[in-house]
């Protein structure tokens, strides 16, 4: 799936759909990884089969603030260094990286058509048009990736992930100053989405500072996605409150229930949020990276990165097929 939103070579790109675990083997994929969220600064580099480097860096409170529409970095001074830091510490011969991003900045959207373009020039207005309404920016300003896939109901659909091309160049100038080159822009929990094993009716749910995101990923494909701003520090039945309505969602329209869920970014509410989940969904609920089918052999210095609730990181090394 091209569900980057910049590229060196251009602004606007599309592509076909993949099995999950190889959506962006079409994309350029370089081997060090670098995100950003309004905590820290993190960045790995990737060998063929183990970590090679990693390093992390805090940030000051409000020091980036995400928003979809408006700047995000508030302490540019801070957040320069913290990735100065990092870039020191990873990077090797090449300094071209994959940027991770809040998931808030970037919006992903299920598009229904009965035909669609093949060629850029035709699809991106097409896209925009359809988008007018939806995002909290003007359409013009947006940088788009899109992919095709078959719905749940069998139909063309089409998996658009749209951001304010002003928020990225935000993030790509900090990285530019710490003498790292953004080849791939991608929101956090996409990254993380080959973590996800495959097969029927996957629910993934990851908190990601104030923000939830649910993701349903059916036999390959993308079924839904949401990203909710929550409080700053949500109760356990906040989050339920975005959990269910979206597995609501999915069984209404695919007429079958969640088999399994995943969750990320919830340690800290221990096991009792884990165990509501599973009672009132009556399925398996794990933590993303646990016991996950086909997931047994991960690249050495993975489990790290697990622990330290970066799957991102992980998950954008996992889309080479490694």
């Amino acid at each position: 799936m091209n569900s980057l939103l910049a590229q060196r070579s251009g602004r606007e790109s599309g592509g076909s759909f993949r099995r999950l675990g190889r959506w962006l083997d079409a994309v350029p994929h370089p081997d060090l990884v670098c995100l950003i969220s309004p905590e820290r600064v993190a960045a790995a580099r990737w060998g063929p089969h183990r970590l090679e480097a990693f390093a992390e860096e805090p940030l000051p409170a409000g020091a980036i603030r995400p928003s979809p529409a408006q700047a995000n970095v508030v302490d540019s001074a801070a957040v320069a260094q913290a990735l100065r830091k990092v870039a020191e510490r990873v990077r090797g011969l090449r300094h071209e990286t994959a940027l991770l991003l809040p998931d808030s900045i970037v919006r992903i959207f299920l598009l229904g058509f009965e035909t669609f373009p093949r060629k850029p020039s035709e699809a991106v207005p097409l896209l925009r048009w359809r988008l007018r309404k939806s995002v909290p920016f003007p359409v013009e300003e947006t940088v788009l990736s899109w992919c095709e896939q078959r719905s749940v109901e069998e139909s063309l659909e089409v998996v658009t992930a749209v951001a304010r091309q002003s928020v990225i160049e935000e993030y790509e100038g900090l990285a530019r100053e710490a003498g790292l080159e953004a080849g791939v822009v991608l929101g956090e929990t996409l990254a993380a989405l080959p973590l996800v094993e495959d097969g029927p009716a996957v629910l993934l749910a990851r908190l990601g500072g104030a923000s939830l995101t649910t993701a349903v990923i059916d036999s390959g494909g993308l079924a839904l996605y949401r990203c909710a701003e929550l409080s700053v520090q949500p109760d356990p039945q906040a989050l339920l409150d975005e959990i269910f309505p979206a597995v609501a969602y999915f069984q209404d329209r695919a007429h079958r229930d969640i088999e399994v869920v995943r969750l990320a970014g919830m340690e800290s509410y221990g096991p009792g949020l884990l165990q509501r989940v599973e009672r009132e969904l009556g399925c398996p609920v794990r933590a993303l990276g646990e016991e996950s089918s086909g997931l047994e052999h991960l690249p050495d210095g993975a489990g790290d990165l697990l622990s330290r609730q970066l799957a991102s990181l992980v998950g954008w090394h996992l889309n080479r097929g490694a």
